[in-house]
This record gives structure tokens, sequence and C-alpha cells, in this order.
């Protein structure tokens, strides 16, 4: 299945909306200027380096023209070339013939810092003003008769390009980095509803979606979900009761049916009834425990493994050795501590020797061992669980073979009370039988 972000899912379409107003905006304005501003070209500037480098001045401090080969390959591309070039001092040098209508402001030169002056057409009016430094101090020179290449609204544009390009280029970046951040952040609430979602389990029941932190789109999802979550633990809740009474209410004539089949003459047939009604009332126990373990399970206390497991060992050796077993505890320390709930796990402990009972073969050694730090072992020498099964047995109602005996709750039962704890039960490869391996 293919699964798409919901982040990036509304970040490049907001990427691409920014991008697109960029350049729309951005062609707009080109059109603009080439609409609304004159086409008229201005004087080409490109000739004030030759022209100042054809100025110097003498011994006496006058400014004189040299005829220089840029000069002079100036003056044969354009023949209408002119100039006046005015030094401090009121000194002042000219080339060729200043047009009529500008030697008013041409006699002003020295109190005028620039100017750009257009005329229509190619009217030899079009001149500029400008400032250059050279050997005999500032010039300020005043020059026409040789017009740009290009028109106005050209130049001004290319020139904008310096400005433009940068700031475009500036704004996508900013877009790349910025709106990732901004919708991480507003989806920020919705981040941590996801992980209070992850937290919620069958222990935990009772545990709602905050709807406060979630973005209003996203409400009417959290709503249904924490629905939904209600009519589950309302759901669980009917079943475990249900369970539960149904395990109550077997006891009673369970106990009744033993007495009664007790009372009848000993042989092959009445224990054979006695055996499948003591599996019988196992079962309705196992029911009663995962009942118990969902309720009492509350107050952990410090208690002792050894104690435990040889007190488990001496109450099931009488049922090992019945069903022609040999049972054995042993330990490598005299105490091993742990915080617990010393009911629950004395359940844990009793349900793995009543599995080795049930399928270890009738024969051999069943051994319960207590190891620091704080692992249980209980060992048989039967026929051992299959490698691809020893995940399956710990779920409820599984039987390793469908014709085996038992309802399939006791190993559920010990992986749910030990990881309640805060510990694992695994089955562990053996040569020969089965071994199941607590750790807490």
């Amino acid at each position: 299945m293919t699964t798409h972000s919901l982040r990036w899912r509304i970040v490049w379409p907001l990427i691409f909306v920014l991008t697109l107003v960029t350049i729309i905006v951005a062609a707009g304005l080109y059109f603009y200027l080439m609409t609304v501003m004159t086409n008229s070209r201005s004087a080409d500037e490109t000739v004030l380096p030759h022209i100042a480098s054809s100025i110097y001045q003498d011994s006496a401090g006058r400014l004189l023209l040299l005829p220089t080969p840029e000069l002079a390959r100036l003056q044969e591309e354009s023949p209408d070339l002119w100039f006046i070039a005015r030094a401090e001092g009121d000194r002042k040098v000219q080339y060729g013939q200043v047009p009529p209508g500008l030697e008013t402001i041409a006699a002003q030169l020295g109190n005028i810092l620039d100017g750009d002056l257009r005329a229509e057409g190619a009217s030899a009016l079009t001149s500029q003003i400008a400032r250059l430094p050279s050997p005999a101090g500032e010039l300020r020179i005043m020059f026409g008769g040789r017009l740009q290449a290009d028109s106005f609204a050209v130049e001004l544009l290319s020139r904008m390009k310096i400005i433009y390009l940068p700031f475009l280029a500036f704004t996508l970046i900013a877009a790349f980095l910025s709106v990732p951040i901004l919708v991480k952040r507003a989806l920020a609430g919705l981040s941590r509803t996801t992980e209070i979602a992850t937290s919620i389990d069958i222990d935990r029941r009772g545990q709602r979606l905050p709807p406060d932190d979630v973005p209003e789109e996203m409400l009417p999802l959290v709503t249904a979900i924490n629905a939904a979550l209600e009519r589950l633990d309302h759901g669980y809740t009917q079943q475990k009761r249900f369970l539960a009474d149904a395990a109550h209410e077997l006891r009673t004539p369970i106990a009744i049916l033993h007495t009664n089949l007790e009372a009848m003459p000993d042989s092959r047939q009445q224990r054979k009834l006695l055996n499948d009604v003591g599996r019988l009332a196992n079962t309705a126990e196992q029911l009663l425990d995962l009942h118990r373990m969902d309720n009492n399970m509350q107050s952990m206390e410090e208690l002792d493994l050894v104690e435990l497991c040889k007190s488990v060992a001496g109450d099931l050796a009488p049922n090992a050795i019945a069903a022609g077993y040999e049972l054995s505890f042993s330990t490598n320390r005299d105490r091993i501590p742990v915080s617990g709930d010393a009911g629950a796990l004395e359940r844990a402990i009793s349900n793995l020797v009543r599995n080795a009972i049930e399928h270890g073969g009738g024969k051999g050694l069943i051994q319960v061992v207590a190891v620091f730090p704080n692992i249980i072992e209980v060992t048989d020498e039967g026929p051992g669980i299959p490698a691809d099964q020893r995940e399956d047995v710990f779920e409820p109602f599984y039987r390793t073979a469908p014709k085996r005996s038992g309802a399939g709750l006791g190993l559920n039962l010990v992986k749910q009370i030990v990881q309640r704890h805060g510990g694992e039960v695994a089955i562990i490869a053996s040569d020969r039988g089965a071994r199941f391996r607590i750790s807490l």
C-alpha cells in the first residue's frame, strides 16, 4: 500500500503556488514597463572612458585633448560625436560642435552633477552629463552625438536583472525552507495526537485522543476515533464480565460433578472422567485468572522468587508424580528479590508447570529453576514445541495440535502477567523437550 505524507501534500502545492505567483508578478512587471515606459534611446555612455583617457593637463594646468586611437575610432563611427569636459577652476576642453539649444546647459556644466536628456527619435539634443575621475581631477563631461543600441526600456530591464534575479532566487529559497517548517508547526498538534494514539492498547483502556491540538479539518476524524474507542472499551468490558460470570457459574457445577465422580467405583472410565473434569475446572480457573489480572494487579511489592518457585513446585509435585513425572527445583541464590504481584506471578509459574505436566509426554523430569538475576525456567523432557510455533503458542486459544487437550489459555495468561511486570517470556531452543524462560 502506497502512503503519502500529509505535510508534503500541503507543502508542494503551496510552494508551487508561490513560485507561480512570483513568476506571474515578474512577467506582469516586465510587460507593464514595456508598455508604459518610453522606447527612446539615451546617449551611449560607453564612450565616457575613451573621452576621459583622451584628456590630460599640461604643466600650466590647462586641459588639453590628446588624439588617441580610441577617440579617432569613435569619430569615424559617429561623425556627430561631441563633448565638453570641465574641471575645477573653470578649466574646460571641447570636442566637436555643441548642438544649438544645448549651449545654455553646457555653460552651466560646472553646476550640474549629472543628467540624462532625451529627445524624440534621433534628435541631436539627446545627451548626458556625467562625472569621471581623471589625472586632472574630477571631470564633468557633457556628451552626445552617439546613441545606445537598445532602447531605454530594454536597458532598464537588463539592469533590473541585477536586483530581480537575486530577489526571485531568495523568494524561492525562502519558500522551500520556510513553508515545510510552517506546515510542520501547524501540524504539531496532530503529531502529538498521533503519539498518544500509538500508546493506546488493551491495557490502557479509557484513554482518548485530545481534540484541542488537532486542526479543525481533522476534528471529525478524531471524534470518530474516540467514539470507536468508546465502543471498543464497552464491548471489551462486557466480554470480560461475561467470561468472569460464566467462569464463576461453572465452578459450582464442576465441583459437584467432581464430587459425584469421586464417589463412583474406581475404574478406568472414572479416572478418565475425573481427568476431563479437572481440565474443565482448570480452564474455568484460567478465565477467572484473566479477570483477576485486569482488576487486582494494582499494587507491586517486594517478593522472593526463590520462595515463590519453591512453593509452586511443592504444591504441584503430587500432580506431577501422579502423572508419571519427577519434579525438581533448583536455584543459584538463597534469595532473589523482585518487585511484583505475588499472586499473579504464582499463577504464571503454575501455568508453566501445569503445561509441562499436560504436554511433557507423561514421563521424565520437570525442572523449575530460579536464577539470578530474576530468571525463572521450567523445562520438561517431552516432544517439545516446533520452532515455527514458538511465538504462536502464546496466543489465546492456540494449540500445537487441534486434538490436544486444554483450551489454549494458560500460556497466553503467562505472557500477559509477565508483560505487565515489564518482563518477557520466551521458549528457548533445547535438545530435548520444551524450555520456557521468564525474564523479569
